[in-house]
């Protein structure tokens, strides 16, 4: 099942700036914390945070609204025990938080042009343009950025340390800005948040009625934020009731969902209007009058499948190389005694399958070579299973090579009976395909153990109890999804 996601595209212009402050050294500037509300926004920026520039654009376009309302910006770094300071980016991301830093604090009222400037010039040596359109001489802020740049980038850390600040975040009167990230909910909180006087009017305005939305997890599961904040980003003000598997209510209500978590929209023709490409593209199942859509982009639970006791079953793409490094590594386990004692490990494919038995039209991400590895593999799994291990082993050694013969006899296997076999092994896997597509597993490597637990990636089994030991290779959070 695919991602559900929202992109913000900003078309970004350079409009004239409030009233410039006077120039010289500013006071440090202490946490925000107003006894009353009064529109003050401020934002703690990491420089190269392609999500802090867009709550920026949108910041400053309330601004230029609202004459009433206030924008502070902060850059934001992270300080080690020695004292230095360190971006998440590194050297080029803290080089521009320092001259931030320097111009929130020498150059207060030329801090709102320099971004903008700089957001449209994103070179290396673009700050020196954005300085220009600012009207600061490059030189001048070089040598400030030298002589007073790691003071100012302290007396940033303490304010983002002191508002309990660790990441890209907008304060809305000194607390942290809940809504959705797109430009009438922000302005509507911060118009909202102004005294009755200086709020603007909205004519003809009326914030759209959010549709019913549930989220359905299993005990101990928490929900998916991020998740959250996409359904809000398509529906302004969408607040997620959660229900347990377990609950009555979910059982009246959802009796079809079997896999969660699970997010539930109310099936509306507006919503099906709005999410009608996604529909079509199958994130989302229809069930009565909702659209359900399931959240496989971790941990889930397949809740009413049967259970299959001390069993691992591991999804994946033959020359998928995340799902290659899996199998070695699950496999590798076994043979060290490094898994739970007696656990069965089954391998299962993922791919499409079209016509019918004696006509199959098969397909794979990684093309037809890919495939035809998978029916090799699931025949000789089947047909050979005691000499299975010791193929998927020697021929993930080079399991782009054409010549899956050698490592059919390294492992003892007559390769004549396996290519005798290819439309047996076809039937075998459109089988396979269908299986997989049904649980809608699309990523490899994926795992589901004793049946129902499902997760996406060899660092989520190995953070499953029974399953710790077994050794990681790198991005074990990496995989290949269709």
């Amino acid at each position: 099942m695919k991602t559900i996601a929202f992109v913000i595209l900003a078309a970004c212009m350079v409009l004239p700036a409030a009233a410039q402050q006077p120039e010289g050294a500013a006071k440090p500037a202490a946490a925000v914390k107003p006894a009353v509300s009064s529109g003050r926004m401020t934002l703690y920026l990491e420089p190269m945070d392609g999500q802090g520039w867009q709550w920026f654009f949108l910041a400053d376009t309330v601004r230029r609204r609202l004459a009433a309302s206030e924008l502070k910006i902060y850059p934001l770094v992270s300080k080690g025990q020695d004292g230095s300071f360190s971006a998440r980016r590194g050297e080029a991301e803290l080089a521009e938080a320092v001259r931030v830093a320097v111009l929130s604090r020498e150059y207060p009222g030329k801090l709102i042009n320099y971004l903008n400037a700089r957001a449209l010039s994103p070179s290396a040596e673009g700050w020196r343009d954005a300085a220009v359109f600012a009207g600061i001489n490059p030189a001048e802020l070089e040598k400030r950025s030298a002589a007073a740049g790691q003071k100012a980038l302290a007396d940033a850390y303490k304010t983002s340390a002191a508002a309990g600040v660790s990441e890209t975040t907008l304060l809305l009167d000194g607390k942290p800005y809940k809504g959705a990230q797109r430009l009438m909910p922000l302005f509507t909180a911060v118009n909202s948040a102004l005294p009755a006087s200086s709020r603007a009017a909205l004519p003809g305005y009326t914030r759209p009625v959010p549709p019913g939305f549930w989220v359905v997890l299993s005990s101990g599961a928490a929900k998916n934020e991020a998740l959250v904040s996409a359904f809000d980003n398509y529906f302004d003000g969408v607040k997620p009731v959660i229900l347990d598997y377990s609950d009555a209510e979910r059982a009246s209500r959802f009796p079809d969902i079997a896999f969660v978590p699970s997010y539930v929209l109310a099936g509306t023709p507006e919503v099906k209007s709005r999410l009608d490409r996604e529909i079509k593209a199958g994130m989302f199942k229809e069930s009565g009058s909702y659209l359900v859509y399931e959240d496989r982009q971790g941990r889930g639970l397949y809740a009413s499948r049967p259970v299959k006791k001390n069993t691992v079953e591991l999804f994946v793409m033959s020359h998928c190389p995340f799902g290659v490094l899996a199998e070695n590594a699950v496999f590798g386990a076994e043979t060290s005694a490094l898994l739970p004692a007696g656990v069965a490990l089954e391998v299962h494919y993922i791919g499409e399958a079209g016509g019918k038995k004696g006509a199959w039209e098969l397909s794979s991400m990684h093309g037809p070579a890919e495939w035809e590895e998978d029916a090799r593999q699931i025949f000789i799994e089947r047909r050979f299973p005691d000499k299975f291990k010791a193929y998927l082993l020697e021929r993930n050694k080079d399991v782009n090579s054409d010549d899956w013969q050698a490592a059919a006899k390294s492992a003892g296997i007559d390769a004549d009976a396996v290519a005798a076999g290819s439309e047996e092994a076809k039937d075998m896997l459109a089988e396979d395909f269908a299986a997989s597509n049904a649980l809608g597993i699309s990523t490899s490597p994926s795992f589901v153990v004793d049946g129902r637990q499902f997760m996406v990636g060899l660092g989520e089994l190995a953070g499953t109890p029974g399953f710790k030991k077994i050794p990681l290779p790198g991005q074990t959070g990496a995989g290949c999804a269709k």
